[in-house]
């Protein structure tokens, strides 16, 4: 019925007809290579775009991972026990330690963000020295908005210290409860990008920020360089740039803006690169029409049943692709120009079923990755709030004991065996200070009552004496006798381990005249030029001016020392001073300390300025021991609280 269709000539001459059907053949091999390639083209592209987007998305995702780490690192450094104490020396080797195990960390700065100064640093000055932390360009607007971030982690702009130096970029902190302090550590966008960059085929990662300068790149020499790429195509959370002239060459781009920074991630492959396959196909094809055509005559004996079979499944197989099914069987055992057409589509069919599953395993990963970094997260934060509620409770129990309460104890913490050491250690130390309070308790009732009272006894008995004969040794009896008595009151002053809570207005007038009342002060004259009032407890008081007293006219002048008492001019307290010989600037630390006498032959028992100190301390005033402006010895007590009101109705020591 078909041939009927056929013209006469054509039915007649099987060569017409031969060549007809070999065009109509090759017509339909051209056609579904044709539909073939469109789509293969279609689904190639899409999943190069897809591709691109995805690696960017996840390594978008792991340098947010990688910054979210960063700042919870900032975080624990800024709230660890180091900065919280203060001292320069533990902050060093705590960053220190910290510049040695975190790789991504290549220098540490302690800084004061009032005066932009460095307190302290550690890691390689090399890669951003102090100079350039405070005072590069555009750091100073970095170092304010670290002063104000309160607590929050600060990443700076890219900048390159010094010429030919690394391009860095600094992270800051606040330090809790410690204003115009800040720790900044320094990251080598070098090794950032050589760490934290995957490799992907045929291309590379390329990372911009919002003012379109490279920050990470595999190719070091692009960074802090303007991309190529203006940064308003990258207007989505994530998307596809096509056909971009790059370096000079067509480059296709997928990008993902980062959650944590406004940073944007850029995969970046050769246009060549990224649709090889598309080009291999249509390779195949053309080489397959080439062969048909070439191969006419002799396709003529084998045309069949076999070649129509050949030409229906790999129709089918065109459709199978086209509804997306990667899993269709192609037959790769023939040897002809079809065997090498269904190899191009199976490659193509591999190539991409490859891919997707690559793709797949990657997004896997990197949610499992995702996954395991916040369960880490929060396991620190975990930790970080057991060890601050711990160490909110040693801290209550420190300062009770601080307060007196020696019994208090810490219970350790089991989580931690840091802490539990310290409770361990601090408990044994309480116990021990606990233990020695007691002796020393009982050390002072004996002084208080058990010797003071044969002594009363003895002194009464040689006063009765001296009225019952007129013996040489009475005197001396009393005398020694009486210095027993001061001396005892010395050392029970000398031990106060308390500090002062109860206090009265003290006139310092009447304060000072009546203790020069109480010491032996010869031909020595007492001058007091201000009557100035102040808080103190007025018997432990009255021992600091007897003994500061006592000590003028000890070492001063035998012809008589003059002795000055008088309020600070520039701070609350007051200050005694004469015009002796003063004391040596080599011997003002031992002098305070007890025992300590340069006239021992002379009843001297080195208790003398240590009660002083004992006082000051009880009370919470600092003692300064200086020159007088005649040369002697001044002691300054400041710290003082000064009261209102006229000297009449302040306190006199008795």
């Amino acid at each position: 019925m078909t041939r009927r269709l056929l013209p006469r000539f054509v039915r007649k001459r099987y060569a017409v007809q031969f060549a007809l059907a070999v065009g109509l053949v090759t017509l339909a091999i051209a056609a579904v290579g044709g539909y073939s390639y469109l789509h293969a083209n279609e689904v190639i592209g899409d999943e190069t775009r897809d591709d691109l987007v995805t690696n960017a998305e996840i390594q978008a995702q792991n340098l947010d991972e990688w910054l979210t780490r960063m700042e919870v690192q900032m975080r624990s450094i800024s709230e660890s026990a180091a900065f919280q104490s203060g001292d320069d020396r533990d902050i060093n080797l705590y960053l220190w330690s910290v510049v040695e195990r975190d790789r991504d960390i290549d220098a540490a700065y302690y800084i004061d963000t009032r005066n932009e100064t460095v307190l302290t640093s550690t890691g390689s000055a090399s890669v951003a020295s102090a100079e350039s932390v405070t005072t590069y360009y555009g750091r100073r607007e970095f170092t304010a908005l670290a002063q104000q971030s309160h607590g929050d982690v600060v990443v700076s702009d890219p900048f390159r210290p010094s010429e030919g130096a690394a391009p860095v970029v600094l992270f800051a902190t606040t330090i809790p409860d410690r204003p115009n302090r800040a720790v900044i550590a320094v990251a080598n966008l070098r090794d950032i990008s050589e760490t934290h960059l995957h490799d992907i085929d045929a291309g590379r990662f390329v990372v911009v920020d919002g003012a379109g300068t490279v920050v990470l790149a595999e190719d070091e020499s692009r960074l802090l360089e303007t991309d190529a790429l203006d940064t308003t195509r990258y207007d989505a959370a994530s998307g596809f740039v096509p056909g971009q002239l790059l370096a000079g060459s067509s480059t296709e781009v997928g990008f993902a803006r980062m959650e944590t920074h406004d940073w944007v991630v850029t995969s970046r492959v050769p246009t060549g690169e990224a649709y090889a396959l598309r080009t291999d196909i249509l390779t195949q094809i053309l080489a397959t029409l080439f062969v048909v055509g070439a191969g006419a005559a002799l396709l003529a004996v084998t045309i069949g049943r076999d070649t129509v079979d050949a030409v229906r499944t790999l129709g089918s197989n065109a459709r199978e692709l086209t509804d997306g099914n990667l899993d269709v069987s192609i037959d790769r055992d023939r040897e002809d120009e079809f065997g090498d057409l269904y190899e191009a589509f199976d490659v193509m069919r591999v190539s991409l079923r490859d891919q997707i599953l690559e793709a797949e395993r990657a997004r896997e990963e990197a949610e499992a990755a995702r996954g395991v970094a916040w369960a880490e997260k929060e396991a620190s934060e975990r930790r970080r709030r057991h060890l601050e509620r711990t160490a909110e409770a040693y801290g209550e129990v420190m300062r009770a004991c601080a307060d007196g309460d020696l019994a208090e104890r810490i219970e350790p913490d089991e989580e931690s065996e840091a802490m539990a050491e310290v409770a361990r250690s601090f408990n044994e130390m309480m116990a021990d200070v606990q233990e020695r309070n007691e002796q020393l308790r009982t050390v002072s009732n004996v002084l208080s009552h058990d010797l003071r009272n044969p002594l009363n006894v003895a002194v009464g008995r040689a006063e009765l004496l001296a009225d019952e004969t007129e013996s040489d040794h009475v005197e001396p009896l009393v005398e020694s006798l009486d210095r027993i008595d001061a001396i005892i009151d010395d050392a029970l002053v000398l031990a106060l381990q308390r500090r002062v809570e109860d206090t009265l207005p003290v006139a310092l007038s009447d304060a000072a005249r009546r203790a020069w009342g109480h010491v032996e002060t010869g031909d020595a004259t007492l001058v007091v030029e201000e009557n100035a009032r102040f808080a103190a407890d007025p018997d432990l008081a009255a021992h600091v001016f007897e003994n500061l007293f006592r000590n003028s006219v000890e070492h001063g002048d035998p012809d008589g020392v003059t002795v000055t008492v008088g309020a600070l001019c520039d701070a609350p307290g007051f200050y005694v001073e004469d015009d002796g010989p003063g004391i040596p600037e080599a011997d003002r630390a031992s002098v305070l300390e007890p025992g300590y006498t340069t006239n021992r032959a002379g009843g001297g028992t080195g208790f003398g300025l240590p009660i002083v100190l004992q006082v000051a301390d009880a009370h919470g005033w600092d003692l300064a021991l200086c020159e007088s402006a005649t040369g002697g010895a001044r002691f300054e007590l400041s710290g003082v609280e000064h009261v209102g009101g006229g000297a009449d109705d302040a306190v006199s020591l008795v």
